[in-house]
Parts: structure tokens; sequence; C-alpha cells
């Protein structure tokens, strides 16, 4: 992931060329290798007379001390239809790791009102008066790689096109050295293929947008998207089964804690199901079941119904309890997660650094309160073959043994730079087995962005993040969300298998495509049986009939 918080101790001096077609707007090119980061040698740089086409046959280290003759580099800069396209090659002797494109001389008023991505909260901005910040996409921040400056009525659009799922990141700073705000956009290739020449996917700026315009222009990026990766409309995507489309409610049923602290055992969760359903009709709502498997987290990525909550038996009743009652049920397998004394090739599978030196870890919870992180969790690719294999058939039997309606996938809207296995295509490959095998299976995922919807059409929402979005097309054109599962319960707020410990329900508010969630612990039912029962009348009155 990239770095905020650290940047270079002295000018770059990297040199700067004039935008065609929009005053004042220049633009400059460092390239990073395995090894170093390179700016244009200013006295190697040929830019033709309409200032559309650069060539440069030397690099030099960044604040120009030193030419380096390692490569070349060729941008295009086109003008059409209001729009600048920046077209980048670049070769060089080294593994190129990154390609950055810096914009100064943007309009100062509209940097002032700070930048929104589309996914960004209603009312919110990033950067307001000059403030340093950073988006990456794929994640929580950037949901597609488009991005507006200014207001809806005065701005301009940031874009990449690119057709495959690889890291953008905006970053946005004045340094001490600058008469004005530098806006960064960086390009990094896919370490499973990175080479020593590469073609950056096209990067666009369309100064001096109003409303109609900006959104034009993010219903085209969409568009782009759609035809890329297969996104599809929630109206006529095949992977969503009626009954998806009538749910109104998320109950979250909490199994077992890593620590083996036992919310609810499968009879438990029976009952609790057949209370909801005296409160809301039954067909409309959908059971989630994290810790169904044993000791969350602990026993991944074996998946077999916990001993002790009731085992095989207990979750056969269970299923056969929300099958009379018309209740779908949802367990919880992890995307990524392991224990490795619970997967022996796990180093097989295990997520790399871009350079294939060390093991990538998402995080490291701290399960049982010693106030210090596990030390055996670690988190496995997808695209590794075998344990792809695993996951598949962990997934499918649970479904021909015990007839379960959907399975949720944790972690896998977080997106790694790995060097052996493309995780996307991971993705893509689980899928395709997994609908290949079952067809009505819904797959749900922890996460979303762009391209990660064509493949699930049901996530849980970023943990933290705003759902009241700028610009909510680009979600609920395509799929739906629900709440996170460190939502707490009512009551004291439990969330229950998850490690954030104690957290207070947030409210409930209604937001087209958003599924209300309320979770059941061990104290849930029946101290606060009058809430919940509040909540399933809340989610029947404002969710899909």
């Amino acid at each position: 992931m990239g770095l905020i918080d650290t940047d270079l101790s002295f000018d770059p001096r990297d040199p700067y060329f004039p935008a065609p077609g929009a005053t004042g707007v220049e633009w400059a090119l460092q390239v990073f290798t395995t090894t170093n980061g390179y700016g244009l040698d200013s006295a190697g740089v040929r830019l033709s007379d309409d200032r559309t086409h650069l060539h440069a046959d030397r690099y030099a280290w960044l604040g120009q001390q030193l030419p380096v003759d390692a490569g070349s580099v060729d941008v295009a800069v086109t003008s059409s239809g209001g729009v600048l396209e920046w077209s980048i090659a670049v070769r060089h002797e080294e593994p190129i790791k990154s390609v950055k494109l810096l914009l100064r001389g943007l309009p100062a008023e509209q940097l002032r009102a700070g930048w929104w991505a589309p996914n960004t909260g209603r009312g919110r901005a990033h950067g307001v008066n000059g403030q340093r910040f950073q988006l990456e996409y794929p994640g929580p921040d950037w949901a597609t790689p488009w991005v507006a400056a200014g207001t809806e009525q005065s701005g301009l659009v940031l874009s990449v096109r690119d057709p495959l799922v690889r890291r953008q990141i905006l970053h946005v700073h004045q340094p001490p050295y600058a008469p004005g705000p530098i806006t960064e956009l960086v390009h990094l290739p896919m370490a499973s293929a990175r080479s020593t020449s590469y073609q950056v996917p096209p990067i666009r700026l369309r100064p001096g947008t109003d409303a109609p315009t900006a959104d034009a222009d993010l219903d085209e990026h969409m568009s782009f998207v759609e035809q890329a990766h297969g996104l599809q409309p929630w109206a006529t995507r095949p992977d969503v089964p009626d009954w998806m489309r009538r749910i109104a409610l998320v109950v979250t049923l909490h199994g077992q804690h890593w620590t083996g602290y036992v919310f609810n055992t499968f009879p438990q969760m029976a009952e609790a199901l057949r209370f909801v359903a005296q409160h809301i009709e039954p067909h409309r709502v959908l059971a989630y079941l994290p810790g169904w498997e044993g000791r969350y987290y602990y026993a991944y990525p074996q998946y077999h119904p916990g001993e002790d909550m009731g085992g095989a038996e207990g979750f056969a009743a269970l299923t056969r309890s929300a099958r009379q009652l018309g209740v779908r049920l949802m367990p919880m397998f992890g995307g990524h997660g392991a224990n490795v004394v619970q997967y022996p090739p796990w180093e097989r599978a295990v997520l790399r650094n871009d350079t294939d030196r060390y093991v990538e870890l998402l995080n490291r919870p701290d399960w049982d309160s010693d106030r210090v992180g596990e030390g055996d969790q670690v988190f496995l690719n997808p695209g590794e073959p075998e344990f792809r294999a695993h996951l598949v058939e962990s997934i499918s039997a649970t479904v021909r043994n015990f007839g379960v309606d959907a399975a949720f996938l944790d972690t896998l809207g977080f997106w790694f730079n790995d060097p052996r296995h493309d995780v996307f295509d991971g993705y893509r490959q689980l899928v395709a087995e997994l609908r290949s095998r079952h067809p009505e299976l819904v797959l749900a995922v922890e996460g979303w962005w762009d391209a990660l919807m064509s493949l699930f059409p049901l996530s849980q929402q970023w943990y933290g993040m705003d759902r009241d979005l700028r610009k909510p097309r680009v979600l609920n054109r395509y799929a739906r969300t629900t709440g996170h599962l460190a939502e707490g319960t009512p009551g004291q707020g439990s969330t229950g298998v998850h490690e954030k410990g104690f957290l207070p329900r947030p409210p409930d508010v209604f937001h087209e495509g958003h599924i209300p969630v309320v979770g059941i612990s061990d104290t849930t039912l029946p101290a606060q049986a009058d809430e919940v029962a509040a909540i399933c009348r809340w989610a029947a009155e404002h969710g899909p009939a």
C-alpha cells in the first residue's frame, strides 16, 4: 500500500511542460523501478512545437544531479472534446515499479474546495484548503479511478481508463519548494507482469466542468468499466436469484469467538430466527453466520460446523429450521485468512510483497486481548491454484451437505500486488468455479469497488465508511450492500466474533440499495427483544417487498 506520511526531503527539480489547451496547467513525469526513482533529464527532452508529443532519451536521478542513460520515455498529450489525455510509454533497464504523472497549475479555487470520488460521503471532500491527502484504488476511499475537484457547479475531473485492476494512487500536496499544489497520479503495473517497458493506461483530465458535464464524464467512465469488467446492472444480472431481490434485512448470528467463547449454539440461532420471523416476513431475511465453523479465524481455512455449537447434526437442524421458516442462510468463509497450524501448505499461497521478499499481512488482530497480535494468522492468495481449489471445495461441500443459499467471503475487497499470482484473476477464477457448480449460490464479500462488483452482487459496506455517497449510482446500479460485521448488536454493542469488542449500533437510515443488519450475540435475546423487533419492522417497512 502507498504511504502518505513519507516524502522527499529535497526538491526533485522535475522539468515541467505546458499542457496543450489548458492555460496555466503544466505536467511532469517520474518513473520508478525496483532500484530507484527517476525524473526526465531536462537536457535530454524534446517537445514538439504544438506541445502534444514529448520524447526523452535519458533519465536523471531525482534532483537532477546525475543524468542516467537507462532508457527512454514517449508521451503523447491529445486534446479532444474538452478532455486532455496522456498516453505514456516508458522503457528502462531496470524493472518498472510505477509511473507518476505530476500536474501543477490546476485552478486554485477548485483545489481549495477539495476533491471527491463518487463514493466519497455526500457533503464531504478530501484536501479542503490545501490539506494533504491520498486516495488509493482499489480500496475503501476510491471505488473507481475517477475523481473530481471543486464544486458540482465549477470543477475538474481526473480519471484513468484502465482495462485491468491495477493500483492507482492520487496524492495531492504542496511541498515547501513548490509555488502551488502538486497533484500526483501514480500508476502501478502488476508485480506479476513487471517488465522493463510499459504502457500506462490513458490518464484523462477534463477541466472546466459543471454538474452536467461531470456527471456525463462519470457515466462515460462507468460505461468503460462495464465493458472492461463485464459489470452488469442489478436489475438484469444473472447471479442474483429472485429471492435475493426481496431481502430486506440481514441477521448476523454470531457463533464462536477465536477464544472459544460461544455466543450462540445452532439451536439458539434457530430460536433467534423464529423470533425474527414474528416481526418481518421470513422470506425477506438473510441470516449471516460468522464463526459457524468453530473458533472464528483460528479454524480458518477448515470449514466444518463447530462442535461446541452442535456440530454437523446441529447445523443440519438449523438449516432445516431456516428452510421451514423461509429464511436464507449465508455462512462466512475467509477469502484470504488462514491459521498456519490449520493449513500446512500456507507458504505456497501466502500473499507476498511486490518483490517477493516477505509475507504481506492485511492486519494482525489481537484476538485474546493480551494486547499483542497473534503470530499464526496469515493471508493467502486465491490466485494460487491449490488454495483456491481448497476454498472452492470447502464452500461447495457446505452447499452440498447443508443446502445453504449464499456464501460470504471475508476480506476479498482488499487488493494485493502479489508477484506470484494476480490476486483479482484468482477472485475471478474462484467465482467462476463456484458458479459452475452452484449457479443459484449468492456470493457476498467484504468491501466493494467497480470490478469487484462484477463478481459479487452483495457486499458489506467498508467498515467505518459513509453509506450516503456523492454519486450512489456507481454502487446501486450494479450491487447491494449491507452493514459490516463490526456493527454492534442492540444493547451493549457487542461486535460478537469480530475483534472490535463493543461499538454502538448505528441508527437505521434509509439509503437506496443498502440492506440493514441486526446482530444477535449471547445477550441480545431476550434482553433487547423489543429493539430487535423494532429493527425488523423498520426493515420490513423500508425494504423491497
